[in-house]
C-alpha cells in the first residue's frame, strides 16, 4: 500500500449536522467520568488491533482499504462507539512498520492509519491508540526498542535514558503526522479519544508513567492519556497525575471483577475502562449488569474481524474471534451480548449514518462444469440470497437459495447451472430479511471462468512496478503510477478469452498500452478495443489462447488514467464431459443399530461437483425427512438426530456439469438404534458438567461432578450430592445443545445408583415441544442398575401446561432428587424401544 494518498481523490461519507459538530468535539475527563459536548460519555466497542498493520493475510502487510472500512462499519453494526487499535500507534521493527529500524521512519506506513482514522471520524467512532506494547509481536513493542539499544533486560526500557529518548522521539513522530484526508495532525484530531502509553505494560514505574504521560500530554494537550497492565489494576497508572484512564484486561470476561476494579479506580478519581475482555464469555446478564454500573465507563471486546477481500471472513485463531453476525450459535450469542451492551451503555447518542457497501461478486468459476459463485460480503448483513438470470443483467431473476445463506457459505455452488450463459447477483439482507444492497450482476458462459480483481491488494497480480499507488475511491480503489512515472501491472492467465480493464478517465488522459506474453518472458504489444462508458473508459483485450500473461504499461504522464477494476474471462479450469464415477454410500444396505447422531457418509465420486442426499422412512423416498443438494463434502450431519429404532431409506446422488450418478445399490435400507441422550463421556472436566447441568435455585443445594461409578465400569457418570431441605427437592437442569427427536422411542433408559439413603427417589423430567413431562421412581439399588421408564407413563407436572406428548423436539432434560440428603449416580441415558 502506498503512502501517496490524497484527500482530493478520496471519497468519504458526509458528517454534516449534529454528527459533524460532534466529530469536532474532544472527549473530556470530569473526575472519574468522561463527557462529550457536556454530556456523560460511556461506551462499549471492540478491538481492531490490525487496522494499521495486518498479520492475517498470508504475512505481515498493510490491510486493504476495503478491510479497514468494512471492519469499522461492522463495529458500528454492533453498536460500537469506541474502537481500540494497537497498530494505529504501535509499529516497530518490520519493513512495513512506521519505524523499521532505530532512527528510521517509513512514511508509507501511515497510509492505512490515515485512512482508518478518517473513516472512524466519518462514522462517529472514537479511537484508543496504544503507542507501544509489552509483547514483541509482529508489530513490535518496547522490547524492539530495547533490542535496538542492546539493553540487557527488556524492562530496562523504563529506566535507560536512551530508551526514554527513543520512545519520546517515536511518539512525537506519530503524533505530529498530518492526515491528508482530514488535514489534522494526529495530536489535534478529536477522533482519537486517548493515547495509551502502551498495551499491557506490566513493568511500568511511577517515574516512567509520570514522565511519558507528561510528554504525550504536552504534545496532545486535548487528548486523554490511558495506561494499564496485562492483569489487574496497575498501581503506577492509578497513582500518576498524568493518567486519565486506567485500562484493565479480563480473560475470561467477568462482570464481577470489572465492577470491583471500577470501584477501586473511580475511588482514586480516575476513569475506568475494560480495554480488553474475552468476547466468548460475556453473557447477556453481564451486559446488563455492566451497563447499570456507572463506575464502568467503557468495555471493549477482544476482538473483531470483518470480511475478507474475496469472500467469507478474515480468520484468526486466538479463540476470541468475533465475526458479525456470528459463525456459530455460540458466536451469535456472543455478538448479541456485546452489541446489547454497547447499545445500552451508550444511551441515546446520535451518530452519522453508515453507508452500505453492496456485495461484490469476485468470481464465477466452474467446478466440474458447475458454476461456483464467490462474493465479498457486506458489513452489517446477516444473510444473502443468490439470484440467476439467463436473459441478461436486467433479468428476469430467479432466486436460487431456498433459504438465505451466510458469508460462510461462500463460495456457493449453483447446483442447477444451465448449459447457457448465466448472470448472477447477490443481495445482502438484514436480520429481518430486508434488502440492504444488491451486487452488480456478473455473467459467465458455458465452459468459462470469470475472475474479478478488485485491486485492493496485489494478491491477484503476478507483478507490478513500485511506482504504482492505490487511492481509495468510494467503495473501490484507483491504481495508477505516480505522475510522470512509468508503471506496469501484470496478471497470469490460462487459456484467456477476454480481459477487460476499467479506467477513470474523467478529465484525465494517459491510458496504458496492453501487452501479452506466451512464455512468461517476452512481451508483445496488442491493440485493445476501447469504449467509453458513463464511468470512464474500457479496454478489452482478446489475447491468443496460448497467452500466459497480460500486462498494462503506463508511459510517464502528468495525469495517468487510474485503473479501477479488471475482469479476466478464461476457459474453465474444471470441466466435465461424462457423469461422475461410481461410489458407495453408508450405512450399508440392511444395517441395524445405526447411531441416530452419526453423519451419513459416502465415498468420493470421480469428477463430482456436488452431492444430493434424500432420506425417507418410505421405500419410494416420498415425503423425505432429508432432501438436500449442493453438498461439497462426502458426509452430511442432519440438523437434528434421526429417530431411534426407525427404518430409513437413503439415496446419495453425485452430479457434475455432464450428468448425475446415484451411489451403487441406492436406495439402501437401514435401521437406527437407541438415542444416547447423555453418557457423560464428552465433558472435559467437572466445570463443563456443572455448566451443562445447572442447579434449580428454587430447590435445595446440589453439587454435580464426574465420577467413576458408572454403568459399564469403563467411563464416567454424573454424581449428585444433594440436600432437598425445606423445598423438599434438589435438582439440576440441562438445556440440550440441539433439539432431539425421540419419535421412534418407547422407553427412556438410564443407569442409576443409590448411596442407600432412606426414602431416596429420582424424578426424571424433560421438555418436549415446549411442554413439561416427568416420572418419579424410587432409588434403592446401591450397586447400580438399569432403569426402564416407558415414555407413555410420563405425565405433566401439576403446575405445568397440559398437552399431547410430542417427542419430535425434546429440548431439556432434568433430574430432581427427593427424600433426605444424600448422593446418587446417573449414567447411560438413552431413548430406545
Amino acid at each position: 500500500m502506498s503512502a501517496l494518498v490524497t484527500a482530493a481523490t478520496a471519497s468519504f461519507p458526509a458528517t454534516a449536522g449534529p454528527s459533524g459538530r460532534s466529530a469536532d468535539a474532544f472527549v473530556q475527563r470530569d473526575g472519574s467520568t468522561l463527557t462529550l459536548q457536556g454530556k456523560p460519555f460511556r461506551f462499549a466497542g471492540t478491538n481492531l488491533y490490525w487496522l494499521g498493520l495486518d498479520e492475517n493475510v498470508g504475512g505481515v502487510d498493510h490491510p486493504t482499504y476495503f478491510r479497514i472500512d468494512d471492519a469499522l462499519k461492522t463495529a458500528r453494526a454492533m453498536n460500537a462507539t469506541v474502537v481500540r487499535s494497537h497498530t494505529l500507534g504501535t509499529s516497530l521493527g518490520c519493513p512495513k512498520c512506521i519505524q523499521p529500524e532505530a532512527g528510521e521512519f517509513n512514511e508509507d506506513a501511515f497510509a492505512p492509519i490515515d485512512y482508518a482514522i478518517a473513516r472512524a471520524r466519518a462514522y462517529g467512532l472514537r479511537l484508543i491508540v496504544p503507542l507501544t506494547d509489552q509483547w514483541d509481536y509482529y508489530h513490535g513493542g518496547y522490547p524492539t526498542m530495547a533490542k535496538w539499544l542492546g539493553l540487557k533486560e527488556p524492562k530496562d526500557f523504563y529506566t535507560d535514558p536512551r530508551a526514554k529518548a527513543a520512545y519520546k522521539d517515536y511518539v512525537r513522530h506519530v503524533l505530529d503526522h498530518v492526515n491528508p484526508y482530514t488535514g489534522l495532525a494526529y495530536k489535534n484530531d478529536p477522533t482519537i479519544m486517548s493515547w495509551e502509553l502502551g498495551n499491557e505494560l506490566n513493568d511500568m514505574t511511577r517515574d516512567w508513567v509520570d514522565e511519558m504521560g507528561a510528554h504525550v500530554g504536552r504534545l496532545a494537550p486535548r487528548h486523554l492519556i490511558s495506561a494499564g497492565r496485562q492483569q489487574g489494576v496497575d498501581a503506577a497508572a492509578l497513582a500518576s497525575d498524568e493518567v486519565d484512564i486506567v485500562d484493565v484486561h479480563y480473560y475470561p470476561s467477568s462482570a464481577g471483577a470489572m465492577t470491583a476494579d471500577a470501584a477501586r479506580v473511580t475511588d482514586r478519581g480516575k476513569v475506568y475502562i475494560a480495554g480488553e475482555h474475552g468476547s466468548d464469555s460475556l453473557t447477556a446478564a453481564d451486559a446488563l449488569a455492566l451497563a447499570d454500573e456507572p463506575d464502568v465507563t467503557g468495555v471493549l471486546s477482544w476482538s473483531l474481524f470483518g470480511h475478507a477481500d474475496d469472500h467469507g471472513y478474515v480468520q484468526h485463531d486466538d479463540g476470541f474471534t468475533l465475526h458479525h453476525p456470528g459463525d456459530t450459535a455460540a458466536m451469535r450469542t456472543d455478538v448479541l451480548a456485546n452489541a446489547a451492551l454497547a447499545k445500552v451503555i451508550a444511551g441515546e447518542r446520535q451518530l452519522p449514518a453508515v453507508p452500505v457497501t453492496p456485495p461484490l461478486i469476485t468470481a464465477v468459476t466452474k467446478q466440474s462444469g458447475i458454476n461456483e459463485i464467490a462474493w465479498r460480503g457486506t458489513a452489517g448483513a446477516h444473510t444473502y440470497r443468490v439470484q440467476r438470470s439467463v436473459k441478461g443483467a436486467r433479468g428476469p431473476w430467479t432466486t436460487l437459495t431456498k433459504t438465505p445463506i451466510t458469508d460462510n457459505d461462500a463460495p456457493w455452488l449453483d447446483a442447477t447451472t444451465p448449459n447457457s450463459r448465466a448472470w448472477y447477483r447477490v443481495t445482502a439482507l438484514d436480520r429481518a430479511g430486508r434488502v440492504l444492497a444488491t451486487s452488480t450482476a456478473l455473467d459467465a458462459g458455458p465452459g468459462q471462468d470469470i475472475r474479478i480483481d478488485p485491486l485492493q491488494s496485489w494478491a491477484h497480480t503476478s507483478a507490478h512496478s513500485d511506482s504504482l499507488t492505490r487511492t481509495p475511491d468510494g467503495d473501490g480503489i484507483q491504481v495508477a503510477p505516480r505522475p510522470r512515472h512509468e508503471g506496469r501491472i501484470a496478471w497470469e492467465t490460462r487459456r484467456p478469452q477476454e480481459i477487460t480493464a476499467r479506467f477513470d478517465t474523467r478529465g484525465r488522459g494517459g491510458l496504458p498500452t496492453a501487452q501479452i506474453t506466451r512464455d512468461g518472458t517476452t512481451w508483445t504489444p496488442v491493440k485493445p478495443a476501447v469504449s467509453t462508458t458513463r464511468g470512464g473508459t474500457l479496454l478489452r483485450i482478446e489475447p491468443p489462447r496460448e497467452t500466459v500473461g497480460v500486462r498494462l504499461v503506463w508511459a510517464a504522464s502528468s495525469r495517468p488514467a487510474p485503473l479501477t477494476g479488471v475482469t479476466l474471462a478464461e476457459e474453465a479450469a474444471s470441466t466435465a464431459t461424462t457423469a461422475p464415477g461410481a461410489f458407495q454410500q453408508n450405512p450399508e444396505d440392511g444395517a441395524t443399530g445405526v447411531s441416530v447422531t452419526a453423519p451419513l457418509t459416502w465415498t468420493p465420486a470421480e469428477n463430482a461437483a456436488h452431492y444430493s442426499v434424500t432420506l425417507s422412512a418410505k421405500a419410494d423416498l416420498s415425503d423425505p425427512v432429508i432432501d438436500v443438494t449442493g453438498l461439497r463434502t462426502t458426509s452430511y450431519a442432519p440438523p437434528v438426530n434421526l429417530r431411534p429404532n426407525t427404518t430409513y431409506h437413503l439415496r446419495v446422488t453425485a452430479a457434475n456439469g455432464a450428468g448425475t450418478r446415484t451411489a451403487d445399490g441406492a436406495p439402501t435400507r437401514f435401521t437406527t438404534g437407541a438415542l444416547t441422550v447423555d453418557d457423560f463421556e464428552d465433558y472435559p472436566d467437572g466445570g463443563a458438567l456443572t455448566a451443562a447441568y445447572v442447579r434449580n435455585t428454587g430447590g435445595g443445594p446440589v453439587t454435580v461432578s464426574l465420577d467413576g461409578e458408572h454403568a459399564d465400569r469403563e467411563g464416567r457418570a454424573l454424581r449428585a450430592a444433594y440436600d432437598p431441605g425445606t423445598p423438599g427437592y434438589a435438582g439440576v437442569i440441562r438445556s440440550l445443545p440441539t433439539p432431539q427427536d425421540w419419535g421412534g422411542a418407547r422407553n427412556l433408559r438410564l443407569w442409576a445408583r443409590s448411596d442407600g439413603t432412606e426414602e431416596q427417589s429420582l424424578t426424571v423430567q424433560f421438555v418436549a415441544a415446549g411442554i413439561y413431562w416427568e416420572k418419579t421412581v424410587p432409588l434403592t439399588d446401591t450397586d447400580g442398575a438399569m432403569v426402564t421408564l416407558p415414555l407413555a407413563d410420563f405425565t405433566n407436572p401439576p403446575w405445568a401446561t397440559k398437552g399431547p406428548l410430542d417427542l419430535t423436539s425434546v429440548t431439556q432434560m432434568s433430574f430432581y432428587f427427593n427424600g433426605k440428603a444424600g448422593t446418587a449416580w446417573i449414567d447411560s441415558i438413552t431413548a430406545t424401544d
